[in-house]
């Protein structure tokens, strides 16, 4: 589990830094400065708060504001408006809230003579490492601009894709939720009393209306027991995804699942296809794009890979042996491209289009998926509705036989 750590180090000028790093241990901290040729100074423990200076609270920015902000920021600097103007135009263009408050503190230590990238280092809660370190290679090769754009893209391609998650899953979760609700009324409350008032005394009661009086009479006499249950099984869950070898476990099982597996997979691959090719394009050293990478990525296996993968880079393999080791993760494709771009030494432009394709690819399946969990909550709800009718009905057609 990461913890949060504040360093001290001087630039190559003597120039005198200090921020926030969340990382896992100490040395993790040099070693990302030594990356950077700082010179460490001080690494210590801090508190998990972000502006200790100002003693302001942290701010939380949704993904919409700031995929705008990114898409706008830079559009300016490529158009060559300066930074501080740039921000300037944001701040007064922005309504009062927490995006208006982070591009006033930006400008403010801007102003006072920091670069931008010490300026993002400050609020390294809304700004990832991913952001800060192809912020610093811009600022270093005078490509800022680039890889602002670059960036945006990227954040913009997987804010578009899950907004179209979302919103693919608006209507299978409101028709479940709506069919769980009418069910649980349904058992709890109207069947029990129409049974109740139709049951012949000594009858046996048809199959489907024993099966539904079952499973009411386990709704109303134990619905406490039954919430405790699905609440414990969710801090169950969530105790197991944060320690490290449940974490594991899950993103094993994740991606082992049918279709589903496919569709994270096809996630991941995307993000470390699109990640990697667009900072080895820009000039950032292979060690330290794949440690980039690493921590963009969600599933703790492909982590694990790619933390394997650097190690094997560390020492002389190519990018395409280390990746070829792990071919349950890395599909011949991506291996393949890998490796036209390493001998043709355009690696990063081949794992851009690469990226691409993953992201069609995930469009494709999310669609599948979609299209398939639609008709199977349809199918659900008309079994539930033709058990329920035959249970009431079935009683029926019995007293009207005893009667006659």
């Amino acid at each position: 589990m990461n913890r949060r750590f504040a360093y001290k180090a001087l630039d190559l000028n003597g120039k005198s830094m200090e921020g926030f790093m969340e990382a896992s241990t100490p040395e993790e901290v040099g070693t990302w400065l030594a990356d950077r040729n700082y010179f460490v100074l001080e690494i210590a423990s801090a508190p998990l708060q972000t502006l200790v200076a100002s003693g302001k609270a942290e701010l939380r920015i949704s993904a919409q504001r700031m995929n705008f902000f990114l898409l706008q920021l830079s559009s300016l600097i490529n158009a060559g408006c300066p930074l501080i103007m740039s921000l300037t135009a944001l701040y007064r263009q922005t309504p009062k809230g927490a995006l208006r408050e982070l591009l006033k503190d930006l400008r403010e230590k801007i102003e006072s003579g920091k670069s931008f990238s010490e300026a993002l280092k400050a609020h390294r809660h809304v700004f990832s490492n991913l952001f800060i370190t192809m912020v610093e290679v811009g600022e270093i090769g005078g490509i800022l601009g680039e890889i602002l754009e670059r960036y945006a893209n990227i954040n913009d391609a997987m804010y578009r894709l899950r907004a179209k998650i979302i919103k693919s899953m608006i209507y299978p979760a409101i028709l479940l939720i709506f069919t769980l609700l009418v069910a649980w009324a349904l058992l709890t409350y109207v069947f029990p009393v129409f049974i109740e008032k139709i049951q012949v005394s000594g009858d046996m009661l048809p199959l489907p209306t024993r099966i539904v009086l079952t499973a009411s009479d386990l709704l109303t006499g134990h619905s406490f027991l039954i919430g405790g249950l699905v609440m414990l099984a969710v801090f169950g869950f969530v105790m197991l995804r944060r320690s490290e070898s449940g974490a594991r476990m899950i993103s094993r099982t994740v991606i082992r699942v049918p279709l589903l597996g496919s569709m994270f997979q096809q996630m991941e691959l995307s993000l470390f296809a699109r990640i990697l090719g667009t900072l080895l394009k820009c000039g950032v050293p292979i060690l330290t794009s794949l440690q980039a990478v690493e921590k963009a990525l969600g599933n703790v296996v492909y982590k694990d890979a790619i933390n394997t993968v650097r190690e094997a880079v560390s020492r002389g393999e190519s990018l395409t042996q280390a990746i070829g080791k792990f071919r349950d993760l890395f599909p011949e494709s991506i291996i393949l491209m890998a490796d036209v771009g390493e001998r043709g030494g355009n690696t990063g432009e081949m794992l851009e289009k690469a990226g691409i394709i993953y992201e069609r690819d995930l469009e494709t399946t999310i669609e599948t998926l979609v299209s398939l969990l639609q008709p199977a909550l349809v199918i659900f709800l008309a079994i539930f509705v033709v058990t329920l009718t035959m249970a009431m009905y079935l009683p029926l057609f019995d007293i009207i036989k005893t009667v006659r």
